[in-house]
């Protein structure tokens, strides 16, 4: 008989016996050193190996992934917390400068009024502005009446054209209903309508004065004030000539830029009552009636007008 074909035909069987015997010469020796447990050591060392290795990969990719996670999502809640925080400081910031500035807007138009005691004057919020036209809170039941003039601390905004109960309209000097007499402060001239023409147009804020004599002297810088046929005090600045346009005849023009921007306004005052100014019976300053400024004539572009006098009230600032 082959012994070969007996050990393949009988393979598990003689393994097991090789096995035991194995065991059994290891018990006899009594070495925990012998060669069949160092052998299967290694064999399960070898066959666990992979699976070690993988786990302890999977392991650390998970925890990983796990801290990245974690990790991100701590971050983006910090991040918007502090967005968060951000917007709620920038609003209180945007809240603050906005309460300075109607501080200070404020304490103007209270020292305006002190300073004007020659008027009564109406404080009055502004509601809406269009094409020209101011919407104030404060109608007839205030005493506000139709053609009382609307002025800030800067100078003349318009006049009142319509009145209700509780609010109103003001036509300002860019709107065609606004009607303002005018005259030149340095010379006191008054053109033919002795009145200013608005633009009648939000894109053109430039008013101007028409029908000025040829022969009258008129120059670039010159301020424009009311006059004392106008429904305002006197001397109240309406602006300042920015362009003389020479005409055909005997005509010519000026463009007037406007000392007041309506659009940027947030309170004006009406002109309840007004006493005249005693400064106008004796007429402009000498200074100005003569027109003699040091230095010749000027140069070309450069305005000879003098400079507005710096006075405590607004009709002393403005008034000839």
């Amino acid at each position: 008989m082959n012994p070969g074909r007996i050990i393949s035909e009988h393979r598990p069987q003689v393994l097991l016996v090789v096995l035991l015997l194995g065991s059994l010469f290891s018990l006899v020796m009594g070495t925990e050193s012998s060669f069949i447990h160092r052998g299967l050591s290694r064999a399960v060392s070898f066959i666990s190996y992979p699976f070690i290795k993988v786990q302890h990969l999977t392991s650390n990719t998970l925890g990983g992934a796990y801290k990245f996670v974690s990790d991100y999502n701590s971050v983006f809640q910090e991040n918007k917390s502090l967005k968060l925080e951000v917007a709620t400081l920038k609003s209180k910031t945007a809240h603050l400068h906005e309460l300075q500035q109607e501080n200070r807007r404020i304490r103007s138009l209270f020292g305006f009024t002190r300073q004007e005691a020659g008027m009564d004057l109406l404080p009055v919020i502004i509601l809406e502005s269009y094409k020209g036209l101011l919407r104030i809170e404060g109608g007839a039941r205030d005493g506000i009446r139709v053609s009382m003039g609307v002025i800030t601390p800067d100078g003349v905004v318009g006049v009142v054209t319509e009145v209700a109960d509780f609010t109103a309209t003001v036509a300002t000097i860019h709107h065609m209903d606004c009607r303002v007499g005018a005259m030149v402060l340095r010379n006191r001239l008054r053109a033919y309508d002795g009145i200013i023409h608005p633009s009648g147009s939000d894109f053109n804020q430039l008013c101007s004065m028409e029908y000025i004599d040829m022969k009258e002297e008129v120059r670039v810088g010159d301020w424009v004030v009311t006059s004392p046929e106008s429904q305002f005090p006197a001397g109240l600045p309406i602006g300042r000539i920015s362009t003389v346009r020479s005409g055909e005849g005997l005509w010519k023009s000026a463009d007037i830029h406007p000392a007041v921007d309506p659009y940027r306004l947030d309170e004006v005052f009406i002109i309840m009552q007004a006493a005249e100014s005693a400064d106008y019976v004796a007429g402009p300053p000498a200074a100005l009636r003569r027109g003699v400024l040091s230095g010749g004539a000027a140069q070309a572009g450069v305005s000879n007008a003098p400079e507005m006098p710096d006075m405590r009230t607004l009709q002393e600032r403005y008034a000839p």
